[in-house]
């Protein structure tokens, strides 16, 4: 793929894969395995700047672009799902969201602090039992003099509890519906909120999740993130970002995984002769090389699409849509590859398996990736 890259965007994969491999790779079955947040990566990876790679210099960014960031979280999926998805919620929902929508003020005092590793950030919208801003206990923001009061939950919020800075979509107009959806910006020190609990999942599981209350959380107006009512206009795109690295996610982590079974069917031997040189296997792996080369390829487009300042939201659709098929498709192949090997946990296919299933239904989007691409060809 050298030759998609420039020279400073090679450097910083190679980069990325060091890091990945001397200070994540020691760490990666441990972190699955308790399932804790691992602050101490977190930690070493802002001192690489990775938090804030394609954010702008001005607020302690790097200026990177947002294709050398889905670089470092391809390298990094390939070693730890887990710790990618902290950086995907961090930078591609929260630190994104006050990017492109936060005031002057905003970015001097938030995105400045996700930007250097002062707080991690969480984006704040599934609510519990119900689409967001639908259900009994939807987060509702009411307006009082200069300030907000929130109050409802929300939960299966990645990085939650860990977070120090909240993106927060909650309902400021019930009786407009979706359209009534406004964003804030909420501290997670701000009296009244709580983590009510962390949730256990299978596969992502140092990428902590769970559920907040809002329990007549006061803050600022001018916390209040771009207009009243543009609250799922902004999670839409949020979320088409992510997409875009969650691509690159699932590139990581299939390569790990195709590489494993590579390993293993040269080194197993049926009938007198690895069992990679039979025509099943062989075919298997073809795909996966297939399906994964053409996912990166999508990745790497969209992300300088997003990067140049184009319209990326039909390409993150279609990336959403082709990796839910090929990394699944790939992680079952592996197994099958690997036989009762790679169905045991002695094996990093497990792992691998349940890392791809989180991916894929981590985050809904707003819409069916159907539903976007079919609305763009019809337009």
């Amino acid at each position: 793929m050298g030759y998609l890259l420039t020279e400073e965007q090679q450097l910083i994969q190679q980069n990325a894969r060091e890091f990945a491999q001397e200070y994540i790779a020691p760490a990666a079955a441990e972190i699955d395995h308790t399932g804790a947040h691992p602050a101490d990566i977190v930690a070493k990876m802002v001192e690489q700047d990775f938090l804030g790679i394609f954010m702008p210099a001005e607020f302690g960014g790097a200026e990177a672009g947002y294709l050398s960031y889905s670089l470092i979280i391809e390298e990094i999926s390939r070693v730890s799902g887990a710790v990618a998805a902290i950086l995907v919620n961090h930078a591609s929902l929260a630190a994104y969201s006050i990017s492109r929508w936060g005031s002057g003020e905003q970015k001097r005092t938030y995105l400045a602090a996700l930007c250097q590793g002062e707080k991690l950030g969480a984006f704040a919208l599934a609510e519990p039992g119900a689409a967001p801003g639908a259900g009994q206990q939807k987060v509702v923001a009411h307006k009082d003099g200069d300030d907000y009061v929130l109050h409802g939950r929300k939960c299966y919020v990645a990085n939650g509890g860990a977070a120090g800075v909240y993106i927060v979509v909650a309902q400021t107009k019930p009786e407009a519906g979706a359209q009534g959806m406004s964003a804030f910006i909420v501290d997670s020190g701000t009296a009244g909120l709580s983590v009510v609990r962390t949730i256990g999942k299978m596969g992502l599981r140092g990428c902590q999740s769970a559920e907040l209350e809002f329990n007549n959380v006061k803050i600022p107006a001018a916390n209040l993130l771009g207009a009243e009512g543009t609250g799922l206009a902004i999670a839409a795109e949020a979320q088409a970002a992510a997409a875009i690295a969650e691509g690159a996610m699932m590139v990581g982590i299939a390569q790990a995984a195709m590489e494993d079974a590579v390993k293993y069917g040269k080194q197993r031997i049926q009938f007198r002769r690895p069992i990679a040189s039979f025509p099943a296997i062989q075919t298997m792996l073809a795909d996966m090389a297939a399906n994964i080369h053409l996912l990166r390829l999508a990745v790497y487009d969209a992300a300088s699409l997003l990067e140049k300042g184009e319209p990326f939201a039909n390409e993150a659709a279609i990336i959403r849509l082709f990796a839910a098929r090929a990394g699944q498709s790939a992680l079952i192949d592996v197994i099958q590859v690997e036989g009762g090997y790679g169905y045991s946990q002695e094996m990093p296919a497990s792992r691998l398996y349940r890392d791809v299933k989180g991916v894929v239904i981590k985050d809904s989007s707003l819409d069916f990736p159907e539903k976007i691409i079919a609305g763009n060809l019809l337009a």
